[in-house]
């Protein structure tokens, strides 16, 4: 691969492209979960986030932090002992704006779920994705 101004220009520099892909992927399907910020009670949307994506086929969900009220933490708790979560915690000592906090997330999630994943959704925790053709699960949909 190069970069050149014009087509006819020589090429100065090649710079050589690497195949990043995972032969065997941990999981096939996950989803990257936007921060959750602000002490406002999540459990019933994180519950039906969740419980909705693994009908899909999600198999692993990364859910990003910044805060967190104690009984969605306690939901929280309960998905990552079973394995199908994985916390990540943003720290309070960094002040950001909330788009920031997702650019952040969605930044990390790529480089995170990149080599255990082969496909990653990323959604807001009020958004429910899945397919209109037929009676078939996100992950059947794009294997």
């Amino acid at each position: 691969m190069s970069i050149t101004e014009s087509v006819d220009e020589e090429v100065m520099q090649l710079v050589s492209t690497l195949n990043r892909t995972v032969n065997n992927p941990e999981y096939i399907l996950s989803l990257c979960l936007s921060p959750l910020y602000g002490t406002e009670s999540k459990w019933l949307l994180l519950a039906e986030l969740i419980e909705h994506y693994k009908l899909q086929g999600v198999e692993h969900f990364y859910v990003y932090i910044k805060d967190i009220d104690a009984y969605s933490q306690k939901l929280i708790h309960d998905y990552v002992k079973s394995g199908d979560v994985e916390t990540i915690y943003f720290s309070n000592k960094q002040h950001r704006m909330g788009k920031d906090w997702q650019l952040a997330g969605v930044k990390d999630c790529l480089h995170r779920s990149r080599h255990q994943s082969r496909y990653s959704l990323f959604a807001d925790l009020d958004e429910r994705i899945m397919t209109t053709s037929g009676n078939i699960s996100l992950a059947e949909y794009i294997s």
